[in-house]
């Protein structure tokens, strides 16, 4: 699982530069395939490598391999759907994270975040607005970026302000670029829509003083 905790330092930028996260998550991954390339938590650290490479099918090939070799592992499937969402896959995203939360019961706040996520890129606007506010009620002022771009996409501009100000009220670092370096979408042009939603509500660019 060195694979993954790499891949969450590169995606979040807890320890080292990105590149040099991403080169530590590669060895781990591929070292990990060698010894057992039947090994559903190997695949799983390769998936999510290959999406911080914006490699997107490969990436969605070893989600789909990880599911098929783990099919009860509500892990390897919280994976694959937010491989499969970001790589142009929203339906099997979906598919994946209901299983999940059936598989675990008592599912962290972040399977609601996943769950939002992949309702949203498949089109099921109240769905994904059902699962953000229950991840926020969860882990108050997660899920509301993603609100806040449901709401400002779907005409809802007040309630988008109201809910970026919460958001700000209890994440005063959110920037949108801290954002959108989490993000990863084969679908450019719709993280761009994104990325222009949250600037519509005033939610800043970079942190203060840069």
């Amino acid at each position: 699982m060195l694979g993954i905790m790499h891949y969450v330092d590169a995606r979040f930028g807890w320890w080292d530069e990105r590149e040099a996260a991403i080169a530590k998550a590669r060895a781990y991954a591929d070292r990990a395939l060698q010894l057992d390339p039947a090994s559903p938590d190997a695949c799983s650290s390769s998936s999510l490598v290959l999406l911080l490479e914006r490699r997107y099918e490969e990436a969605a090939t070893y989600a789909r391999r990880a599911v098929q070799l783990a099919a009860g592992s509500a892990d390897a499937s919280t994976y694959a759907c937010f491989v499969l969402a970001s790589s142009g896959y929203p339906e099997e995203a979906v598919t994946q994270i209901e299983k999940a939360m059936t598989l675990s019961p008592s599912y962290p706040g972040y399977y609601l975040g996943h769950a939002g996520n992949a309702y949203r890129l498949s089109g099921r606007i109240q769905q994904a607005i059902d699962a953000f506010v229950a991840y926020d009620a969860r882990s108050p002022g997660f899920g509301l970026a993603d609100l806040v771009i449901l709401y400002q996409q779907n005409g809802q501009n007040g309630l988008a302000r109201r809910t970026a100000e919460r958001l700000l009220s209890l994440r005063p670092d959110f920037t949108v670029e801290s954002w959108a370096r989490t993000q990863f979408r084969s679908d450019t042009a719709q993280l761009e829509a994104d990325v222009a939603a949250l600037r519509a509500v005033g939610i800043p660019d970079q942190p203060k003083g840069r």
